[in-house]
């Protein structure tokens, strides 16, 4: 769908699991709009690695040129749709690139939209920066989500060092949200090592990201 470069940039640079781009784009509500969406996402790329290779630094109290010309062509597509929905894909990838363009790929994970959809991002490294080093070494960690992430064990990164925020994940966040089932939600808890954490905000959300791989028992909170 993509070419190999475009791939290569959201798959390496960016952490992006191209395939939850590739889903949405294929659904049927998207196919007449599929190319147009693919063509957006290569301009987007070409002018980020432009500006990159102009050696402007990121400043986020300024828009850049890539920031600039990304909300342009947005604004160019979604001038004449009226399917809301097809916007809310075309400015889900605008917000994405956006971050991206304008603060790399801490701004792309730390902004991120939860809810509507919204490209998966992976972290595979540690992202800066961080305040992993005033964590205990080993971790309590509890996560808001729907019962059937357990019940797959396919778990996401994104967990929290506070039953508040997981609670606030389960049962409040997404209220109003298509296929959001109360009974279905749970919050899940987990003990984890400092050293595997790829990422940790303690203020807010007091979120830590981890590598899934090294999850020992995952349990229902209680």
């Amino acid at each position: 769908m993509f070419s190999p470069s475009n791939y290569e940039f959201m798959t390496n640079n960016m952490k992006i699991i191209v395939e939850s781009i590739e889903s949405k784009l294929n659904e049927d509500f998207f196919m007449e709009y599929k190319l147009i969406a693919i063509d957006a996402i290569g301009k987007y790329i070409e002018e980020i690695e432009r500006v990159e290779s102009s050696g402007v630094g990121s400043d986020l109290s300024r828009d850049n040129e890539a920031e600039e010309f990304i909300r342009s062509h947005y604004c160019d597509i979604v001038e004449s749709i009226n399917d809301d929905k097809v916007i809310q894909v075309f400015d889900a990838l605008r917000i994405a690139f956006t971050h991206y363009s304008c603060g790399g790929l801490y701004q792309l994970y730390t902004h991120q939209e939860n809810g509507d959809w919204y490209p998966e991002i992976i972290l595979t490294e540690i992202l800066t920066p961080n305040d992993i080093d005033s964590l205990n070494e080993m971790l309590t960690l509890y996560r808001g989500c729907d019962i059937s992430e357990l019940e797959s064990k396919n778990f996401r990164q994104a967990w929290t060092t506070s039953l508040n925020v997981a609670e606030r994940f389960a049962y409040d966040n997404y209220l109003g949200y298509d296929g959001f089932d109360v009974n279905k939600r749970v919050v899940l808890e987990t003990t984890y090592p400092r050293n595997y954490v790829l990422f940790s905000k303690q203020s807010v959300e007091y979120e830590v990201v981890i590598n899934t791989s090294k999850l020992g028992c995952v349990r229902k909170y209680s």
